[in-house]
């Protein structure tokens, strides 16, 4: 309790950050067509009092019916066995998705805007997550910035590259 007393007093509440990745803006991230198949995310997880560790995230997506998808995904994190998780994601309105993961306490809540999504959801022990994705020119990279809060301050984060693999 007292790590937490230090860190309140010294990071203002919404510590968490508005990033704002590079992005193709001449594009729209379609995220069902850019996550059905395979893809491969390389990274480092940023944890409060922990440092950096690298992370590789092996992704596996196929599409249901109504134009969602289910993404199976195993995460290697240096210094921890690897773990599976599974997203499930479907379109209910333009540029709006739903949808529920693993991880996650309640929906998952996904908004594209062009070449970037946000992705917003609860896990447990009120950690609240903010995921960016930014489309790159190439078409087949998507930039990802995580971020974790617990009341308003930020207690990780995550940098990664995902590549849609042949």
């Amino acid at each position: 309790m007292r790590h937490f007393a230090l860190l309140a007093a010294a990071l203002p509440l919404n510590a968490c950050t508005s990033v704002h990745l590079p992005a193709d803006t001449s594009a729209r991230l379609d995220p069902i067509a850019f996550f059905t198949g395979r893809t491969e995310g390389r990274g480092e997880l940023h944890q409060i009092f922990a440092g950096a560790r690298a992370m590789r995230v092996e992704s596996s997506g196929r599409p249901t019916g109504g134009g969602g998808l289910v993404l199976t995904q195993r995460i290697s994190q240096e210094g921890k066995a690897p773990r599976t998780r599974v997203w499930t994601i479907r379109p209910v309105a333009p540029g709006r998705y739903s949808g529920s993961l693993t991880e996650a306490v309640g929906p998952v809540a996904l908004t594209v805007a062009g070449p970037r999504a946000q992705i917003r959801y609860r896990m447990k022990g009120g950690l609240d997550v903010h995921q960016q994705l930014a489309l790159q020119p190439d078409g087949r990279t998507v930039l990802n910035h995580l971020e974790v809060a617990k009341l308003g301050v930020r207690v990780a984060h995550v940098e990664e590259t995902i590549r849609k693999l042949p």
